[in-house]
């Protein structure tokens, strides 16, 4: 039954977020621990990810906006092996809790804007959106936030994201191979949540301009908030 509930939510969750461009991979880490030993759930999630935005980047690649992913691939890849070395240090028992209060602060807390755009804006969004992912799972946000900001439209934001996302994720699994973590102790649930978010992310492709975005993200605040909630709680008591 664990198996077919992660899988149904990662299902679900992919629909959400290509329609809504962010908020599906931050339900999904948030419903995961109690499911998957604390070592498991970002290295898990990464690979997930990996097919969900892949697959979400392929189904709308006309809309990707190349003028900012080479810079923040190059980010990326700083970025991930500055947190590799990190994430070595940390105690995985209490993962959840540093996925917890990222959340709570995403959601809750202050947004950062710049009256000018940063030199080496999406190079330092690539090296921190991937260092920060080695240790606290998603973070799209960080990336979505300064595509919203230059005006991007819907398909464009949710493309792009998801095409940035890619290397993300890619790096992000690739460093946790190389640091000892076994993958195929965990191919079953691996290969159902992945077949759940391609095919999720096929449909919310399709559905995305049916689904009104302002409902969406308003639910997502306050399901990410109970979620965040939930991981507080079984990880103390």
């Amino acid at each position: 039954m664990n198996e077919i509930l992660l899988i149904s939510v990662a299902f679900g969750t992919s629909i959400l977020t290509a329609i809504s461009s962010i908020g599906g991979g931050m339900i999904l880490i948030a419903f995961m621990p109690g499911f998957l030993p604390a070592s498991a759930i970002i290295p898990v999630h990464g690979i997930v990810q990996l097919f969900s935005n892949s697959s979400r980047a392929f189904f709308g690649w006309r809309h990707i906006h190349w003028g900012f992913t080479t810079a923040f691939v190059g980010g990326a890849v700083v970025g991930g092996l500055i947190a590799a070395g990190i994430t070595t240090e940390i105690n995985l028992e209490y993962t959840p809790l540093l996925i917890a209060a990222y959340i709570l602060l995403t959601v809750w807390g202050p947004k950062l804007q710049f009256k000018k755009a940063p030199r080496g804006e999406f190079f330092t969004i690539g090296l921190l959106q991937t260092g920060l992912s080695m240790i606290v799972g998603a973070t799209g946000p960080l990336g979505q936030a300064a595509m919203l900001a230059k005006g991007l439209k819907r398909d464009a934001l949710v493309v792009t994201g998801a095409f940035m996302m890619t290397f993300t994720h890619l790096i992000k699994i690739l460093l946790f191979g190389l640091l000892g973590f076994s993958f195929i102790a965990y191919w079953q649930i691996i290969l159902g949540m992945s077949i759940g978010v391609v095919v999720g992310a096929f449909i919310g492709t399709h559905i995305r301009y049916k689904i009104p975005e302002t409902l969406f993200r308003n639910m997502m605040k306050w399901v990410l908030t109970l979620l965040a909630l939930r991981m507080i709680v079984i990880t103390v008591f």
